[in-house]
């Protein structure tokens, strides 16, 4: 029968690899294989950690710089570009560059590139497009006038041939009469005297100053601006039919709206105010100032100095405001003179309380500013004495009296 060998057991201690061991290694190899501590193993994982939070970000960053700063191979561009643009083409040209490709600039830097080449592309075209016509000339055309700011256009010289005028023209109250009247009889008033010809045909400028859109909107346009005044000196009505007109307006208009005039109704007495004052405004609106042959009342919108303006709503009753610079110009003094004349005409004063009213402020603003030689600051229209006056020669007589008995 066949018997196994025996097992070869555990080698020999002092043996290993055929090599004599002492015991002492041996032991000291076992002993290397024992679990350490949980303080050991605890510390050596702190330590790891603390590296790993350390290295990682350091990495991190070295990948960031290599792929911001070093180069690559050209062949990586295919990745960048857009999906739109890409083709077999293009794909096998950049597979077959292995070339190195310097680092691309930031994303802010090619956009500006790209933004810079776009706008001169685009001001490239522009200029061409203004510079050529449609047949292929060269042109340049200048702005048109209502393009340039106020400021920046040139009064036109008051037209020395009939100048072709808006159709229709301007008219007062152009917007709409949707103010409340407290009279069905002003209103009806109203709605008459603004659709007949002999109204619209005389073009008032006082009224037109005051209550048109039309106007309003043409002051925007100095040569618009220029034919509407011409306009308005210029009617085919002449200046005593005109005249004639506007007073039985109002004198009409006193009786349809008389409930409106006790009440204060402002469309009701601010048109009465401009129907008397038609004559004078329409003298005011066609001064020309004869040093530029230019309407004075265009030279007032052009003037970035507002008080020019100021001075020719006078008549409406509109004052001054107090802090009022004037620019003491020719017209100026010449609005001033005329507004003088015509409240010491006793044939036309009785017409013009509320240029009475205003008047003497604004004849102080222009002397104080520009001279005496302004304005005339006395009117003739009243030989009364002041309240203010004859009370303090009153209190003056009779202290002078209590003085006098007094020893």
């Amino acid at each position: 029968m066949f018997t196994p060998p025996p097992s070869p057991g555990r080698p020999p201690s002092d043996l290993k690899d055929g090599i004599t061991v002492p015991d002492a290694a041996v032991a000291v190899s076992g002993s290397a294989t024992h679990p350490m501590s949980p303080e050991t193993l605890k510390r050596r994982i702190g330590r790891r950690t603390r590296w790993t939070v350390i290295l990682v970000p350091v990495v991190l960053v070295l990948i960031t710089l290599s792929t911001r700063y070093l180069t690559h191979p050209a062949a990586f561009d295919m990745f960048s570009e857009p999906a739109s643009s890409l083709n077999w083409e293009s794909l096998s040209e950049h597979a077959s560059d292995w070339t190195v490709h310097k680092r691309h600039p930031p994303m802010e830097a090619r956009d500006s590139t790209l933004a810079s080449g776009a706008s001169q592309a685009s001001s490239a075209s522009l200029t061409a497009a203004s510079l050529t016509g449609a047949s292929g000339t060269s042109s340049t055309a200048a702005p048109a006038s209502s393009e340039l700011p106020i400021s920046e256009q040139t009064v036109p010289t008051v037209p020395a041939t009939p100048p072709t005028l808006p159709t229709p023209f301007p008219q007062p109250f152009d917007s709409s009469l949707s103010q409340n009247f407290s009279s069905l009889s002003c209103f009806n008033f109203f709605s008459n005297m603004t659709n007949t010809a002999a109204f619209r045909s005389c073009r008032p400028f006082s009224l037109l100053l005051q209550a048109s859109e039309a106007f309003l909107e043409a002051q925007e346009d100095l040569d618009s601006l220029n034919s509407i005044v011409w306009g308005t000196c210029n009617t085919t009505i002449d200046d005593a039919d005109c005249s004639a007109n506007m007073a039985w307006f109002a004198s009409n208009l006193q009786t349809s709206c008389a409930t409106d005039i006790s009440q204060k109704n402002s469309m009701a007495m601010s048109t009465l105010i401009a129907l008397n004052a038609f004559d004078l405004m329409r003298s005011a609106g066609c001064l020309v100032d004869p040093t530029t042959d230019t309407y004075c009342y265009l030279d007032a919108v052009r003037n970035s100095n507002p008080s020019d303006t100021y001075f020719f709503s006078l008549p409406l009753g509109i004052g001054m405001p107090s802090n009022t610079i004037a620019s003491c110009s020719a017209c100026t003094k010449s609005l001033m003179g005329l507004y003088y004349s015509a409240l010491t005409n006793s044939s036309e004063s009785s017409e013009l309380t509320s240029l009475q009213q205003v008047y003497p402020s604004a004849a102080k603003i222009a002397v104080a500013d520009c001279g005496t030689a302004y304005a005339t600051l006395t009117t003739t229209t009243s030989s009364a004495l002041p309240l203010r006056t004859v009370r303090g020669l009153f209190l003056g007589t009779l202290l002078l009296i209590i003085t006098l008995l007094i020893p």
